[in-house]
């Protein structure tokens, strides 16, 4: 009777501490969305970073990423894309700490899912049941779930968790995918992203959560798109002339104090080098000799870009698909410098004439409309910015004639893809750095005499040498016999002299 006694008082416990440990559960995650909660909020704030400073005139990106973080921006999530270093992931950061991270949840993705997983569960407080008791006796199905199974788990229960905060706050709770770009291209990657995804549209469609994706790269763009409905596409785009040389000037003033005193005409000079990427005028304004080292911004990427893509005349054939892949990378790099340098030529005589330069496209465009595809393209000329120039991607197809390496190209941050599928240089360095190699002396009929390198040993390999080793008699190789024995079929090697009939005419004549 004791024993049974014991048995059902121990059921009765495992039953309630089961009902505990789910809306235990919850309220982690509940926690994780709290003001001040999130752990890239602490270590933004443990920081002493000094170069986060007002731009002006605020870039026109500013006021939808704050509508985005606030929660305003229900029934739609967010893919936000740009170039490596144009201030995406900072200011999102940025307006998270203006409101304590207050419904925000951020995390980064990894070339490893498994570690994506994991930083997820940490970012929503998801302990992924490893503090369940019921693992010490063996009672947790946990083991034998692949990757995939233990997100859908985490993203199920963090719904539950989302409704509830719904309901009581009224706004959807934001989650911020950083990085996304590190994700495998391969079957793993796209499945993660599709998971995320389908949440995404679900959460967004009863307005629960904002789903926000952030990449450097083109192809998250091309996985998101098959399946997206209520998908805005939020681009990043360089600063401005006047928005860089202000920049400049308040981090010199920073780091160095000598912000009022420096030359206008020397931080327009750093801006023709480095253009209007944020994190390279932060990096050039560390540094005592700005000039000096935004010259060797330059020349840093040309080397760079020669160890990634140099090509080689006399190459070996060993080496004929990495010259099979620069020689198609140049000629794509050669017409977006001619590009420029047209465009640089084009601005010079509208400045000589009477015409006047036009005002940017984006004073024009309402700061809300940012996200509209039919207004956020990007002109090759915007006032007095750097000339941008593009190509479409129908045209790089063309140009290249192997467009299965654009994707590569753009993974080594060496062009960009935006949205509507405009090829330009990743930044402007890269640019200049296309250039310098361009204009060299006698490169034009190097990369010429690389790709006709490339064809030979191409058309090498496809030729086959046929050897016969038996004949028969008088010169004719015997193709078939029939049963008795008799010639059915023959061939006869000619020679240079039978070929020409000159055999049997002599014979004729004898």
């Amino acid at each position: 009777m004791g024993a049974s006694i014991g048995v059902l008082l121990l059921g009765a416990a495992a039953m309630l501490y089961q009902s505990w440990y789910k809306s235990h559960v919850l309220k982690k995650m509940d926690s994780a969305f709290q003001k001040g909660y999130d752990p890239i909020l602490n270590l933004t704030n443990s920081g002493s970073d000094p170069s986060g400073i007002q731009i002006e005139p605020p870039r026109p990106e500013q006021q939808v990423v704050e509508s985005i973080v606030r929660g305003k921006e229900a029934g739609r999530y967010f893919l936000v894309l740009g170039s490596k270093g144009s201030g995406k992931s900072s200011m999102f950061i940025e307006e998270m700490q203006r409101i304590q991270a207050d419904g925000c949840a951020f995390f980064d993705a990894h070339s490893d899912t498994s570690i994506t997983v994991d930083r997820f569960s940490e970012a929503i407080n998801y302990s992924m049941n490893r503090d369940y008791l019921g693992n010490l006796l063996g009672l947790s199905d946990l083991s034998g779930m692949s990757v995939f199974q233990s997100l859908e788990r985490a993203l199920h229960k963090l719904e539950q968790a989302l409704i509830r905060r719904r309901q009581r706050e009224g706004k959807p709770a934001i989650i911020i995918m950083n990085n996304c770009q590190l994700l495998p291209r391969e079957e793993e990657g796209f499945k993660l992203l599709h998971l995320f995804q389908q949440r995404a549209e679900r959460w967004a469609a009863n307005g629960t959560a904002t789903f926000v994706f952030i990449s450097d790269d083109y192809f998250v763009f091309d996985a998101l798109r098959k399946a997206s409905v209520r998908m805005d596409t939020l681009t990043f785009r360089d600063l401005t002339r006047a928005q860089s040389l202000d920049v400049l000037r308040k981090l010199r003033q920073q780091y160095w104090g000598d912000g009022r005193d420096i030359p206008t005409s020397t931080l327009d000079s750093v801006y023709r080098v480095a253009g209007g990427r944020i994190a390279l005028l932060n990096n050039l304004a560390r540094r005592k000799d700005i000039t000096a080292a935004a010259e060797q911004l330059v020349e840093d990427d040309t080397q760079w870009l020669l160890s990634k893509t140099g090509i080689i005349e006399d190459h070996d054939d060993d080496v004929m698909d990495e010259q099979k892949w620069s020689t198609c990378s140049w000629l794509l790099f050669t017409e977006l410098a001619k590009r420029q340098a047209a465009l640089e030529d084009a601005l010079a005589s509208r400045s000589r004439g009477s015409e006047t330069t036009p005002p940017r496209v984006d004073d024009m465009v309402n700061i809300r409309d940012v996200t509209d595809p039919s207004r956020d393209l990007e002109c090759d000329i915007n006032g007095e910015d750097c000339p941008n120039p593009h190509i479409t991607w129908g045209e790089v197809r063309q140009v290249m004639t192997r467009p299965d390496f654009v994707l590569d190209l753009d993974h080594l941050n060496i062009i960009h893809i935006d949205r509507h599928h405009r090829i330009r240089a990743d930044s402007m360095p890269l640019l200049r750095a296309f250039r310098n190699v361009i204009d060299q002396d006698g490169f034009a009929e190097k990369l010429e005499s690389v790709m006709d390198r490339v064809s030979a040993i191409e058309s090498l390999g496809r030729t086959r040498e046929l050897v016969w080793k038996e004949q028969g008699p008088e010169g004719r190789f015997l193709i078939r016999r029939n049963g008795r024995g008799q010639e059915v079929e023959s061939w006869t090697l000619l020679g240079g002299d039978e070929r020409l009939g000159r055999e049997a005419k002599e014979t004729e004549d004898a």
